[in-house]
């Protein structure tokens, strides 16, 4: 017997759950930092001894460098949080009183190593990427280059290098003059209110759309990335998000966005924007944020 389907069958999505699923008012002050305990700080100043010993610098160190039982463990309850906990997790206590700026990189570098492959920053192949203001502008650099806040997005949304993360992490080596603050929420929280209130829109962000890709490409290689902001995964709901980088992309491409495409957008954005739904949190030097 031959059984053929001849209506259309309707996507049911469901609603992300787990730690990752949280708002504003699920967290105090600290109960998204972790602290370095003694015996770790020792083992980072052991490190940092023999790096300094041996001459290392940050596009010659290994994973084999870092190796030490107290910086695994450390790395391990990172990993704890960022995997299986809220997703993401501030660690405070580095004892870089008297480092260089590339040898607290070096650190940074290492601790990484233990959470995955280190990828590359840039076209350039820098192993870490200095977020300052150098005077250019959107049209010319990356937004972290410039004096302009940050909007809500994954890194690397535009997969600048042909990679997109599955951990971002970025260290404090000082504090701004003014501004510096970060905010942080929850992908799988912003999902579900959306899926709650506008299902309709949901469906149009699991389409293709265009991103911009930093400037950062070969001579003659694609401007632009293609992806969808929601992709399906064996781990729950993907997130690939920077309003900017979609709305250059279109741009740049000749593709504008449509009215359905833009009002998706901008619902999740006003999602994204709620205060109800993000933390704020200023680092301080030698502080590493660590996220999913």
């Amino acid at each position: 017997m031959l059984t053929l389907a001849t209506e259309e069958q309707t996507l049911t999505r469901r609603p992300m759950t787990g730690p990752k699923v949280w708002d504003r008012a699920a967290f105090d002050n600290a109960s998204y930092m972790i602290a370095v305990e003694p015996h770790q700080a020792e083992a980072c100043l052991r490190i940092h001894a023999d790096l300094r010993r041996r001459g290392k610098r940050i596009e010659t160190v290994e994973a084999a460098d870092f190796t030490d039982p107290a910086l695994a463990e450390l790395a391990d309850a990172i990993g704890k949080h960022v995997h299986s906990g809220a997703g993401f997790i501030v660690v405070r206590g580095l004892p870089l009183d008297g480092w260089t700026d590339e040898e607290a990189s070096m650190l940074y570098w290492g601790l990484g190593t233990y959470l995955g492959r280190p990828l590359q920053q840039n076209r350039s192949g820098e192993r870490v990427y200095l977020v300052q203001d150098t005077g250019a502008t959107l049209l010319e650099a990356r937004g972290s280059k410039t004096n302009l806040g940050m909007i809500y997005h994954t890194d690397s949304a535009a997969a600048f290098v042909g990679n997109r993360p599955d951990i971002l992490a970025l260290m404090c080596l000082r504090k701004a003059i003014a501004g510096g603050e970060s905010l942080m929420i929850s992908g799988h929280t912003a999902y579900n209110i959306l899926l709650a209130t506008r299902p309709d829109l949901v469906e149009v962000l699991y389409e293709e759309f265009l991103f911009d890709r930093s400037k950062d490409t070969a001579e003659g290689e694609d401007p632009v990335s293609r992806g969808s902001v929601f992709t399906d995964t064996e781990d729950g709901v993907r997130i690939r998000y920077n309003r900017l980088h979609i709305e250059l992309g279109h741009h740049l491409s000749g593709s504008p966005l449509t009215v359905l495409q833009r009002e998706a957008l901008d619902a999740f954005d006003a999602v994204l924007n709620d205060p109800a739904n993000a933390i704020d949190f200023t680092m301080q030097p030698g502080d590493v944020f660590f996220a999913d």
